[in-house]
């Protein structure tokens, strides 16, 4: 295992415990939104459900769901910019390590340089630019809370028509919010026309995918400010029943910078940047040009990238 790849893999384990901790709060978003719900009906008592409480009850529904979707939202974003943010770090340590090697200080405001790449990736995930369909994240979750809505509606309305009483009514949401796993055995001929056999799945998905794509397209894009990358190698996770067919053809493969494709939802693979050189022949690169030797890719990076560091080329 090279450098770069230690780096690289190290920072992986980041977004993985990042993921991980959105899981947690995103389960956490969705028990309190079933749990005001079911402490709802509960207070109904034994009564059995009527149209007219079944009338309340439902802009009951529209303001948890609403609450839920800004939750989910604010959630969603404050994730995915740490996502963004963590992606940038491989390069920038890099640079960082070359820099101390050839004993260059480039000041402060270097790390700097790479929070325009951190603030467009999160930018491109929320306005929906990164994909195809153009949708915004805001509009994602909405249609998931949404989901979310009809699938209580529809618990509410056949609990109406079956004389269920508000209690039983509520014992049924607590239910709907555990995995599917832990219900109880009947569950699915209870209510099988759910859009979502798992409550929180859909919001999870997007959680996972945002956190994942706002990674890889920092690290890809931050790459861009590295002169020497010549591509990015695609690692997949290469897990027995878990890695499809498509990451384990791509494992192993350099793709140009400009021309790497995203990981699929739920996807575990790792963009490692592509570097010919060692970090000792970067650094005595660097010190060559500095001392002033030519180096027309330096030159150009400099051009580029020189307001951001605080040493002055030779």
């Amino acid at each position: 295992m090279n450098e770069y790849e230690k780096i690289a893999k190290e920072i992986r384990k980041r977004v993985s415990r990042l993921t991980l901790q959105q899981q947690r709060e995103l389960l956490q978003l969705y028990d309190d939104a079933i749990k005001e719900l079911a402490e709802k009906a509960s207070k109904a008592k034994s009564k059995s459900l009527t149209e007219r409480w079944v009338k309340d009850y439902l802009k009951e529904l529209e303001k948890v769901r609403k609450e839920l979707t800004k939750e989910l939202n604010k959630s969603i974003k404050g994730y995915t910019t740490k996502a963004a943010k963590i992606g940038t770090e491989v390069e920038q340590q890099i640079l960082s390590k070359a820099f101390q090697l050839a004993g260059i200080d480039p000041g402060d405001h270097f790390k700097t340089m790479f929070s325009r790449v951190q603030d467009k990736v999160v930018k491109d995930i929320i306005s929906g630019n990164l994909y195809k369909d153009k949708r915004t994240l805001s509009h994602r979750i909405w249609n998931y809370t949404n989901e979310f809505g009809q699938d209580i509606q529809y618990m509410i309305n056949k609990g109406l028509l079956e004389k269920k009483s508000a209690i039983e009514l509520a014992k049924d949401l607590e239910q709907f919010v555990k995995e599917p796993a832990k219900r109880e055995t009947t569950w699915g001929k209870v209510y099988p026309n759910l859009k979502n056999k798992r409550v929180d799945y859909n919001a999870m998905r997007l959680a996972r995918t945002s956190i994942n794509h706002a990674y890889q397209t920092a690290s890809i894009q931050s790459s861009n400010m590295n002169p020497f990358v010549e591509g990015i190698e695609w690692r997949s996770a290469l897990i027995h029943g878990r890695t499809c067919d498509l990451c384990m053809d791509r494992h192993g493969k350099i793709y140009p910078v400009d021309d790497v494709p995203l990981d699929h939802p739920n996807g575990l693979c790792t963009m490692i940047p592509y570097i010919p050189k060692s970090l000792s022949e970067v650094a005595d690169e660097l010190r060559r040009w500095l001392d002033g030797e030519p180096n027309e890719t330096l030159d150009l990076w400099y051009n580029k990238y020189g307001e951001y560091f605080a040493f002055k080329r030779i």
